[in-house]
C-alpha cells in the first residue's frame, strides 16, 4: 500500500512524449479488471456500487485483491447477457482513428481475428452496446465504437455541456486527449506541443476541450494558461497537490533532468548522473526538490531510489572516555542492531556488529560518532543509536518478553529488504518487494510470530498484535505504528518503530526508514501504534 498515492505512476510516464496509438478496446462497463493500487473502497466510488455488493456479485470472504483479477460490477455475470443487437442504419461508412483490432465476437475477451490499420473506412453491419460489425480484408467481426468516427455509430463517451463561452489555450508538452477524465481512459489522439485547443469546460485536474474534429479530455498541467476563464467552471473534484517538507536521500536510477517546477512541463535546469546521491527537502506530489552542483529543482521520484542510510538525530558529544570506563553513566545501544565500521562514515566497511542493551565503552565522539573499543581494536558507530542511561540502571531495553524479543527479530528481517521496490499485493521477497502490510506479515512470520495476511484496516482493528494505543503513546523499538488517510481513507499504512521516532516501512518508494517528528506529512497521518 502506497502512502503517497499508492502505486503512483510518475507524472513522466503520464504525459509521455508522443505515442503513437495502437488501441485496444475498452472493458465491458459491467466488470472491473485489478489494477496496482485498487481496493475494494476505491472500485466501489469509481463505479458508484457499494463494497457489500461487490463481495457479493464476486463471492469474496475478505477485501483482499489480486492484480488482473475481474469483478462483477452487479449481480449477474456480464458474460452470458449480450445486449440486443440492432442493424445499422445505412451510410457512408466509419473510418478507424487508430490501428484496431477486429474480434470474433463483441468483449475483448474473444479472439483477435485481424488488425485494422488506422484510416480505413469500414461498412457497418450491425452494432450491439459498444461495438460494431464490420467486413475488412476478407473478414467479418466486431470492432469497439471508441476507434471509429461517427458517422453511423456514436463512440461510448460521456457528454460534458460546453459553458456558454469557449476559450483557447495551447499544449506545453505532446499531449494525449482521452475519452474520459482518468489516465486509464483510452487515447482518441496525441495533441503535438504547441497547438492550440478550445476549451470547453474545466473540471478539476482536467479540461475538456476541442482539437481538430474530436472532443476529449486532457490534463491541466500540460496547458497554458486560457485567455478567459469559461462562464461556470466546475468545482474541482480533488484538492490541489500541496507542497510538503521533507528530509531524505535518493540514489538516481538514470540521468535525471532537474526542472524549474513539478511537472514535466517546466524548463530544464540541469541534468544529475545515474548513481548520484541527492537530498531532498520537499515534495510535490510524485516531485521532490533537490540541489545538485548548486542547482536547485525538481525530479521525479519515479528515477530516484531511497538510500538504505537510517535517518539521524542529533546527540550531546562527551568530553572523553565513557560506558565502561565512566563513574557517572553507561553507554547503552538503543537499537536492535548496530553496525560498527572502520572510520566515522557510513561508506566506511562495516568491521562489526553491536545489539540492542548491550553497554559500549566509548573511547571519545565527534561528530555524531563515537568511536568505541570492539575485540582486540577500535571501531565507530553512529551516536545516535546509543543511548546514555545511569550507571548501574537496567541496560536492556523495558519489556524484555518474548513479544518484544521477536519484535525486534522482525526488524532484524526487515531491515536486511532495506532498498527493495514497493510491490503492491507483495508479502513475499521472492517478488521482488514488499507492500507495507505485506512486509510486517512476512517480518513478524520468520521472527516466530504468527500472524494470518491481511490488511492494515484488519491489523488496525482486529485483536493482532495487542490493543490500540493512541497516537499520544510514547513507542519503543518493536512497536507497530499505524497511520490513515494516506492513498485512501481510514487506516491504510503502517510500519515498525525502531526507536521512538524512526520507523521502517514498506512505502511509495521502496522499503526503508522515515522519521515521524521531522515529516509532517507522517506527523499528520498517526493514528496510533500497537505493541506485539
Amino acid at each position: 500500500m502506497s502512502p503517497k498515492s499508492g502505486l503512483m505512476y510518475s507524472f513522466a510516464a503520464i504525459a509521455a512524449v508522443s505515442i503513437i496509438a495502437q488501441a485496444d478496446e475498452v472493458a465491458a462497463a459491467s466488470t472491473h479488471v485489478v489494477r496496482a493500487g485498487d481496493t475494494l473502497w476505491s472500485i466501489s466510488q469509481t463505479h458508484n456500487v457499494s463494497v457489500a455488493q461487490l463481495k457479493a456479485s464476486n463471492n469474496l470472504s475478505s477485501d483482499r485483491l489480486a492484480i488482473g483479477q475481474t469483478l462483477k460490477l452487479s449481480g449477474s455475470a456480464p458474460s452470458t447477457v449480450k445486449p440486443a443487437a440492432t442493424t445499422a442504419t445505412p451510410g457512408p461508412g466509419t473510418v478507424t482513428t487508430a490501428n484496431l483490432n477486429m474480434r470474433l465476437a463483441a468483449g475483448t475477451s474473444h479472439k483477435v481475428l485481424i488488425t485494422i490499420p488506422k484510416g480505413k473506412t469500414l461498412s457497418p453491419i450491425q452494432t450491439s452496446g459498444a461495438w460494431t460489425k464490420v467486413s475488412y480484408g476478407g473478414k467479418t467481426g466486431w470492432v469497439h465504437n471508441g476507434y471509429l468516427t461517427t458517422a453511423s455509430v456514436k463512440p461510448a463517451t460521456p457528454s460534458t455541456m460546453a459553458p456558454t463561452t469557449a476559450t483557447t489555450s495551447k499544449t506545453t508538452a505532446n499531449l494525449n486527449l482521452r475519452a474520459s477524465k482518468s489516465t486509464n481512459s483510452s487515447v482518441l489522439v496525441t495533441i503535438p506541443k504547441g497547438k492550440s485547443v478550445t476549451v470547453l469546460s474545466i473540471e478539476g485536474s482536467w479540461s475538456h476541450v476541442k482539437y481538430g474534429t474530436k472532443t476529449g479530455f486532457v490534463a491541466n498541467t500540460y496547458l497554458t494558461k486560457a485567455a478567459s476563464t469559461p462562464s461556470q467552471p466546475v468545482a474541482p473534484s480533488k484538492p490541489a497537490i500541496k507542497e510538503e517538507s521533507i528530509n531524505q536521500s535518493y540514489v538516481t536510477t538514470a540521468n535525471l533532468n532537474v526542472r524549474q517546477g513539478p511537472g514535466i512541463g517546466y524548463a530544464l535546469v540541469t541534468n544529475i548522473p545515474n548513481g548520484t546521491t541527492v537530498k531532498a527537502t520537499k515534495q510535490s506530489g510524485t516531485w521532490v526538490y533537490v540541489t545538485y552542483n548548486g542547482k536547485s529543482g525538481y525530479v521525479s521520484t519515479g528515477y530516484l531510489k531511497q538510500t538504505t542510510t537510517a535517518p539521524s538525530a542529533p546527540v550531546t558529544p562527551n568530553a572523553g572516555d565513557g560506558g565502561a570506563g565512566n563513574e557517572s553513566f553507561d553507554y547503552v545501544v538503543n537499537t536492535p542492531s548496530l553496525n560498527v565500521r572502520a572510520s566515522a562514515s557510513t561508506s566506511s566497511a562495516v568491521i562489526g556488529s553491536v545489539t540492542a542493551g548491550q553497554t559500549l565503552r566509548v573511547v571519545q565522539t565527534s561528530n555524531g560518532w563515537h568511536q568505541i573499543y570492539i575485540g582486540n581494536t577500535t571501531g565507530f558507530v553512529a551516536a545516535s543509536y546509543v543511548k546514555a542511561v545511569p550507571k548501574g540502571s537496567t541496560t536492556a531495553p523495558s519489556g524484555s518478553s518474548d513479544g518484544l524479543a521477536k519484535s525486534l527479530a522482525a526488524i532484524a528481517v526487515a531491515k536486511k529488504y532495506v532498498g527493495t521496490p514497493y510491490i503492491w499485493a507483495s508479502s513475499n521477497p521472492a517478488n521482488g518487494g514488499f507492500d507495507c502490510s505485506g512486509l510486517i506479515y512476512y517480518a513478524y512470520n520468520q521472527a516466530g510470530y504468527s500472524v494470518p495476511r491481511t490488511n492494515v484496516a484488519t491489523y488496525w482493528s482486529g485483536s493482532y498484535f495487542g490493543t490500540q494505543l493512541s497516537k499520544t503513546f510514547v513507542p519503543k523499538a518493536g512497536d507497530l505504528v499505524f497511520f490513515e488517510n494516506t492513498y485512501t481513507a481510514g487506516p491504510s499504512h503502517m510500519g515498525i518503530m525502531i526507536d521512538s521516532d524512526t520507523f521502517i516501512h514498506a512505502g511509495t518508494y521502496g522499503l526503508g526508514y522515515n522519521t515521524i517528528s521531522k515529516e509532517p506529512y507522517w506527523k499528520s497521518r498517526v493514528i496510533g501504534y500497537k505493541r506485539p
